[in-house]
C-alpha cells in the first residue's frame, strides 16, 4: 500500500490523466446503448414458458391483439357502423397487422339448402329497429362473437386487430402512431380506447425514456446540494462529484460493451451508482479535511494524504467488499435482469474503490489545500450530541432492546398480507390513460391478455375434439377466463348450420370424414385462412386461445397452475404439452420473483455473516453484524404487507441492495468499537467515542445514500417509485440499528472478538 501511494503521489497528473483517458474510451460506448421493453426479458430465453410463447408463435403466427373500443349511444347507428367499417379497412392496410376482426367484417356460418355457407353478420348497414335486432339476435347465438366484438350490453364495439410477428425494436412505437392517428381521427362523439401488449410496451418504452431524462440529472443535483452543505469547500463537492461521474460512464460504457440493454430494472443503475459509490470519496474527502483542520500549517499535504489513505484502507475495503457481495448474490436470481444489475452495480463499485484510491489523491495533491478550513474551528455540535446518544444507550439499553424487539415482531405480522405482482400494466397508477383503456376493454370485452394452450394429436378425429371440448369446457368454468376459442367451436358451428340451424346439433359431429367435409366446405364459401390461427396445415396441431381479464400475478400463476394440473390429471402428457400466453407468462415470473427473492436473500446474508466472522476472526462478529440488518429486513417486508406495496421487478432486488449497503454500517462500527476498546478504552467509555468518530463517518454516509435513493421517487413507473420509498425506509433503518441497536447489544453480551493485543494509536494510523 505504501508502494502504491508513493506511486499516486510521485505522478499524479499521469493517474488524474490515466483515469480520464480510461473514462472517455469506455463512455464512447454509451450511445450504443438500447432500451428493451418487453416483459419476456425478464426471463431467460431458454426458459420453458418463453420457449413455448416462441413456438405458439411459429406455428400459429402472432399472439398478440390490438384491441380498438369506440362507444356510442347506439353503435348500430349508420355513423358509427361507417367509422368502424372506415377504421377496420385502414386497419388493414397496416404493414404489421395479420388479420382484423369488427362488427362490420365479422363472419357467421348460416344454413342453406346445400349445407352452408360463411358470410359476414353485416351485409347492409341496419335501418329499422328490426333489422338491428335481427342482427343482435345472431351475434347473441355465436359466443365467438358476443362479448367480444360487442359488448353485451350493445353499447360498445371492438376492432380486434391480430399482429404479425416481429423481432424489430421500433415496432411496438410504429403501431401505436398508427393507432393513435386513427384514434385521433375518429373519435369524438364516440369515445375510442386502445389496449394490447403492444401498447403497454411502448408505454413502458416512453416511461423508461422519461426516467433515464430525469433521475439521473436529479440525483447528481441532490449530490451537489449535499456535497456542498457537508464541506462547505469546492474542493469538497467538485471531487466526489468527478469521481461520481467517472464511475458512472465507465459502467454505462461496460454495460454497452457487454451488450446488454436498458430493461425497466436496469433503469435504476445510474442512481444507484451516484447512491452506494459515492460514499467512498465521501469517506476520504471528509477525514482528509479533518485532518487539515487539525494539523499544523508545517505539515506536508504529502503526509495528510498518505495517512488518511492508511488508515481508511481497510474500512473501505471492507464495505466494498459487503457491498460487492450484496450485489453479486443478485447472480443466483432467476431474472436475467437483476443479475445483470447485480454485475454492473458490482463493477460500478470496483471502479470506486481503484478511482478512490488513485484518482482522488492524485487530485488532492495536486489541487490547493482547503485554507479555509484552517482558519475556523471545527463544529462540535455533532460530536457532543453523538457523544450523548452513546451515554444514553448505556444507561438504557436493555429497555430500548426489548422496545424495539415489540415493535419489530408487530410490524412482522405484516409480511403474510404481502402480495406479489409483475403484472406490467399495473406499472402505472389507476388515473392513468393505460390503466383507463385497460380496464375499460376488461370490463366490457374479456380483457386484452390471452392464454394459449398447444393440442397435439388427429385434429379431424371427433375423439380428440371432444377432448379439447372438455378442456375448453374446464377452462369456461374459470370467472377469470372470459372466453375460450378453438376449431372445436367454428365446427360445432358449421354442424348447427348445416342442420338448419338447428340448436341440437351445436356439437362436435360423429365422425372423421363428416369433420373433413364440413373443413373443406368452409374452405370453399369461407376464408381458410380463419383457421390458420387455430389449427396447422396438416391438422396434427391445434391451439385453444382463452381471454383474460387483467389479473394479478398470484392470480395469474395460481390458474396457470390449475389449469396445468386439470392437463395432467385429465389427459396425455403429450396430448396438452404446453399453456403459454401472457397471463401464463405473468404467473410463472411472480414464482420466479418469489424464489428469486430467498434464493439472494439466503445467500446474501449467509456470504456477509461469513465475511464479516473472517474479518473480525469470529462467529458472534459475523452474526453480530447481521443483527440490525435482519430487523430492517423484518421491517420493511412487514411494511410493505400493511401497506399494500407489492413485490415485484423493482422490490424483489431489495434485501440483497439493503444487505449490501446496510451492512457497512454495523461493520464500521464494530471496527472503530474493537479498536477503542484495544486502546484502552473501556466499554462505557468506547460507544461514545465511536458514535463521534466512526459514527459521524455512517451518518453523513447513510444520509449520502437516502438522498441518492431517494430519486427514485419522481420515477414514473409505481413499482421504482415504491422501490425508493422502501429502500430509503430500509436504509434509515440499518444506520439507526447500527447506531442504537448495535451498541447496546455490544454493552449486554460483552463478546470476546472486541478485545485482544492492545496496539498503539501510531500503530493503527500506519498500519
Amino acid at each position: 500500500m505504501n508502494k502504491w501511494i508513493d506511486i499516486v503521489l510521485k505522478y499524479p497528473r499521469s493517474m488524474i490523466a490515466f483515469a480520464l483517458l480510461i473514462t472517455l474510451l469506455m463512455g464512447w460506448n454509451i450511445p450504443k446503448l438500447e432500451l428493451e421493453a418487453d416483459v419476456k426479458a425478464m426471463l431467460p430465453d431458454d426458459f420453458d414458458i418463453v420457449l413455448s410463447m416462441d413456438e405458439m408463435e411459429d406455428l400459429f403466427g402472432g399472439s398478440e391483439l390490438i384491441i380498438m373500443s369506440i362507444s356510442s349511444d347506439d353503435v348500430f347507428s349508420n355513423r358509427t357502423l361507417k367509422k368502424i367499417r372506415e377504421m377496420t379497412a385502414a386497419v388493414e392496410n397496416f404493414p404489421f397487422v395479420d388479420k382484423v376482426v369488427s362488427l362490420t367484417n365479422a363472419v357467421d356460418v348460416k344454413g342453406t339448402e346445400f349445407g352452408f355457407e360463411v358470410g359476414e353478420i353485416i351485409v347492409e348497414f341496419p335501418n329499422t329497429d328490426q333489422e338491428v335486432e335481427q342482427i343482435k339476435d345472431q351475434i347473441r347465438s355465436n359466443e365467438l362473437l358476443y362479448g367480444n366484438i360487442v359488448s353485451k350490453d350493445f353499447k360498445s364495439a371492438a376492432l380486434i386487430a391480430m399482429l404479425a410477428v416481429s423481432d424489430k425494436s421500433d415496432d411496438d412505437e410504429i403501431i401505436y402512431q398508427a393507432f393513435d392517428k386513427l384514434r385521433q381521427r375518429y373519435e369524438n362523439p364516440e369515445c375510442i380506447y386502445l389496449a394490447g401488449l403492444p401498447m403497454t410496451r411502448r408505454e413502458v418504452a416512453v416511461t423508461m425514456q422519461q426516467d433515464l431524462k430525469t433521475l439521473f440529472p436529479y440525483g447528481i443535483i441532490l449530490m451537489i446540494f449535499f456535497l456542498v452543505f457537508s464541506f462547505r469547500s469546492w474542493i469538497g463537492a467538485f471531487l466526489p462529484f468527478v469521481v461520481t461521474i467517472m464511475i458512472v460512464t465507465n459502467t454505462l460504457g461496460f454495460m454497452a460493451l457487454l451488450g446488454m440493454k436498458f430493461t425497466f430494472i436496469g433503469l435504476m443503475v445510474p442512481v444507484m451508482l451516484i447512491a452506494v459509490t459515492s460514499s467512498y470519496s465521501i469517506h476520504i474527502i471528509s477525514h482528509y479535511f479533518g485532518e487539515c483542520a487539525r494539523c499544523p500549517d508545517n505539515v506536508a499535504k504529502d503526509s495528510i494524504i498518505r495517512s488518511t489513505l492508511l488508515l481508511l484502507r481497510t474500512p473501505v475495503f471492507l464495505s466494498g467488499l459487503t457491498t460487492l457481495i450484496g450485489f453479486l448474490s443478485l447472480q443466483s436470481h432467476i431474472l436475467p435482469p437483476a443479475r445483470e444489475l447485480g454485475i454492473l452495480i458490482s463493477f460500478g463499485i470496483g471502479a470506486a474503490f481503484i478511482f478512490s484510491m488513485t484518482f482522488l489523491p492524485a487530485a488532492l495533491k495536486v489541487l490547493d489545500y482547503p485554507t479555509h478550513l484552517r482558519k475556523g474551528k471545527p463544529s462540535r455540535i455533532l460530536d457532543l450530541a453523538l457523544s450523548k446518544w452513546g451515554k444514553y444507550f448505556i444507561r438504557r439499553k436493555t429497555g430500548f432492546l426489548i422496545i424495539i424487539g415489540v415493535i419489530i415482531i408487530g410490524i412482522s405480522t405484516g409480511i403474510r398480507k404481502m402480495n406479489v405482482d409483475t403484472n406490467p400494466i399495473y406499472f402505472w397508477d389507476k388515473d392513468s390513460e393505460i390503466r383507463k383503456s385497460n380496464d375499460f376493454i376488461d370490463h366490457y370485452f374479456g380483457g386484452s391478455s390471452q392464454l394459449s394452450i398447444l393440442a397435439n394429436g388427429d385434429i379431424k378425429s371427433p375423439e380428440f375434439l371432444r377432448k379439447m371440448e372438455t378442456l375448453s369446457d374446464y377452462l369456461t368454468a374459470k370467472e377469470q377466463i372470459t372466453q375460450v376459442i378453438s376449431i372445436v367451436d367454428q365446427l360445432k358451428l358449421m354442424n348447427k348450420a348445416f342442420h338448419s340451424d338447428s340448436i341440437e346439433f351445436k356439437k362436435i359431429p360423429g365422425n372423421r370424414e363428416i369433420v373433413a367435409q364440413y373443413l373443406f366446405l368452409y374452405s370453399l364459401t369461407g376464408d381458410p385462412e380463419d383457421l390458420d390461427r387455430f389449427v396447422d396445415y396438416d391438422y396434427r396441431q391445434a391451439q385453444l386461445q382463452a381471454r383474460v381479464t387483467e389479473l394479478g400475478s398470484a392470480a395469474s400463476y395460481h390458474l396457470y397452475l390449475d389449469i396445468k394440473n386439470f392437463i395432467d390429471a385429465t389427459f396425455n402428457a403429450d396430448e396438452f404439452p404446453s399453456v403459454t400466453g401472457m397471463t401464463a407468462f405473468v404467473g410463472v415470473l411472480a414464482d420466479m420473483v418469489v424464489r428469486g427473492q430467498i434464493r439472494s436473500l439466503l445467500i446474501s446474508i449467509g456470504l456477509v455473516c461469513l465475511v464479516t466472522a473472517i474479518i473480525f476472526k469470529s462467529m458472534i462478529a459475523g452474526i453480530l453484524s447481521i443483527i440490525p440488518l435482519s430487523g430492517a429486513i423484518i421491517i420493511v417486508f412487514g411494511l410493505m404487507g400493511y401497506l399494500g406495496i407489492s413485490l415485484d421487478m423493482a422490490t424483489v432486488m431489495l434485501s440483497s441492495i439493503m444487505i449490501g449497503v446496510g451492512i457497512d454500517y454495523s461493520i464500521h462500527f464494530l471496527y472503530r468499537f474493537r479498536l477503542e476498546i484495544q486502546n484502552g478504552q473501556s466499554l462505557e467509555s468506547a460507544v461514545p467515542e465511536t458514535l463521534r468518530t466512526s459514527g459521524k463517518g455512517i451518518l453523513y454516509n447513510g444520509i449520502s445514500v437516502i438522498i441518492g435513493f431517494s430519486v427514485l421517487l419522481v420515477s414514473g413507473f409505481l413499482p421504482i417509485y415504491f422501490f425508493g420509498f422502501l429502500i430509503v425506509f430500509s436504509i434509515m433503518a440499518c444506520l439507526l440499528g447500527a447506531l442504537t441497536v448495535m451498541p447496546s447489544i455490544l454493552l449486554m453480551i460483552k463478546p470476546a472478538f472486541i478485545y485482544g493485543k492492545k496496539r498503539s494509536p501510531h500503530e493503527n494510523l500506519d498500519g
